[in-house]
């Protein structure tokens, strides 16, 4: 069977041969309408641009680009250094780069594209289009070199690597009903994220095994910020039955709750017990010492790069391979025995 070439699938789309090339090489600068009936074409003609798969694996930067959402984040500095440590063991430099909302695809196709960078790690939840990863499948003719972490398993179609965040959150209720606890809360993280609902999931799944009540009031916005602490704060400072525990989204909002706190002067755990998530290098040394969900980070983010090394070697993985790693319950100072 004769391969299409780039004209077939100009005809089949209707557009011009430059059009085609634009909307696989420079895909912003053609328009959505335009780069959906190429991409239609290139997928009903089987259409692989080989010569741009040959030129993509001789053109070797050593280097991988690393997509983070907020840089300044203190629960990425583990993760750069598992990803960074991983990549110099193998030679490859590390270009780390905080797109502004929107824009991360555009980044990672010029990045590609130009032989800037070899792969990509997407950290922090991003999704990349379904559409763009055909495109980019159909480019390298291969597992596109890019991997992520993922908040569940199946939210990402590309290599991943991530945690059971449904069990993380068991674990915290657990926890907080062995210290005694029967008034119990949750902040909520992010909305629209898979692992705001996962978290809440395993608590009730704690909650419900001990004969606990669910109460929708004790379930509130939270966020990953410690202004979203804050902001949980103020919705447990406003119960008239307030919860003698709570299980904050991550570390930072958890420390963003317990300072919005002490403007009250109230302490923890002595108003409320107190549980974070992420273990971050600060939670040991916050007054108190914080009690809370210990992810490996620094693990994730070589696996992560092992991964993408993989591919960019081309060494036999599978198609999309995902690589779950345990948490655990770190026990401090934030949660008291009541009872």
């Amino acid at each position: 069977m004769k391969r299409a070439s780039i004209g077939d699938v100009a005809r089949h789309a209707g557009v011009s041969t430059a059009t085609v090339s634009r909307a696989i090489n420079t895909p912003e600068s053609v328009t959505e309408k335009t780069r959906r009936k190429v991409e239609a074409a290139i997928e009903a003609l089987h259409y692989v641009q080989s010569e741009t798969a040959k030129n993509f694996k001789k053109q070797r930067s050593n280097s991988v680009l690393v997509v983070a959402s907020d840089i300044g984040n203190i629960y990425y500095s583990e993760l750069f250094r598992g990803i960074q440590r991983r990549a110099e063991a193998s030679n490859y430099a590390i270009t780390i780069t905080n797109p502004t909302p929107g824009a991360t695809q555009d980044i990672i196709f010029a990045h590609l594209r130009t032989a800037k960078v070899d792969g990509v790690v997407i950290l922090s939840g991003y999704e990349v289009a379904d559409s763009d990863l055909d495109l980019l499948t159909k480019i390298y003719s291969g597992t596109p070199p890019i991997v992520g972490l993922s908040e569940e398993r199946g939210y990402l179609k590309i290599p991943n690597v991530l945690i059971d965040n449904e069990r993380a959150g068991y674990l915290a209720g657990r926890h907080l009903i062995e210290m005694g606890h029967r008034k119990i809360a949750h902040a909520y993280g992010p909305h629209r994220t898979p692992v705001r609902r996962a978290r809440a999931n395993g608590l009730k799944r704690a909650l419900t095994e001990a004969g606990i009540s669910l109460r929708k009031e004790y379930f509130f916005e939270g966020g990953f910020s410690s202004i979203g602490g804050r902001a949980a704060a103020q919705s447990w400072l406003s119960l008239k039955d307030r919860p003698t525990a709570i299980f904050c989204g991550n570390d930072e909002a958890a420390m963003g709750f317990i300072s919005q706190l002490s403007k009250y002067g109230l302490s923890v755990p002595d108003a409320v017990s107190v549980i974070g998530f992420d273990d971050i290098v600060l939670a040991e040394t916050y007054v108190p010492a914080l009690t809370t969900i210990h992810q490996p980070k620094e693990e994730m983010g070589r696996q992560a790069m092992s991964l993408l090394l993989d591919i960019i070697e081309q060494r036999n993985v599978d198609a999309h391979p995902v690589v779950e790693l345990p948490v655990h319950l770190v026990p401090r100072d934030s949660v008291a025995r009541i009872g």
